[in-house]
């Protein structure tokens, strides 16, 4: 099977649906999901589980938005529409969206160190993004130029 940009793109909005449904899943399981894990964590606090549930529901906030405007950005991508103000935007959103995962996640690692590890991989990913962003901006800039010469 020869592997093209359609299938990529295919592939990565399987992904995205996939994450989204995860993300659905987390949020409906999650009170049993932190029952057990502090059970199994006798280092933990029974009182600790409304702090994890309190990180998780505020997390899936930025993260359904995140996964949102992935899907919003791929199926642009998909009708060859590019390098525009929307995807630029989209990826913008994106990159807010990880740094307030980011300082949500620093917020608590006050009660789980662990989390700070997830803190610091959101600011880096909302970083990453920026910089894809700016590019896109750029691209953007560039494309409407060549768009006014004949």
């Amino acid at each position: 099977m020869k592997w093209n940009d359609d299938k990529s793109l295919f592939l990565t909005r399987i992904f995205v649906w996939i994450s989204a449904a995860a993300l659905i899943v987390l949020c409906v399981g999650a009170p049993w999901i932190f029952s057990w894990f502090i059970r199994e964590r006798m280092i933990l606090s029974p009182d600790s589980r409304n702090y994890f549930l309190a990180t998780t529901y505020t997390v899936a906030i930025p993260a359904a938005a995140a996964l949102y405007m992935m899907n919003r950005l791929l199926a642009n991508i998909k009708r060859e529409e590019v390098f525009t103000e929307k995807n630029t935007g989209y990826l913008r959103g994106m990159s807010w969206c990880c740094l307030a995962a980011g300082l949500i996640f620093l917020a608590s690692s006050f009660y789980y160190p662990a989390f700070f590890a997830l803190c610091a991989a959101a600011v880096f990913m909302a970083l990453i993004l920026r910089v894809i962003k700016n590019v896109f901006a750029q691209a953007e800039e560039i494309k409407k130029e060549n768009d006014y010469t004949i």
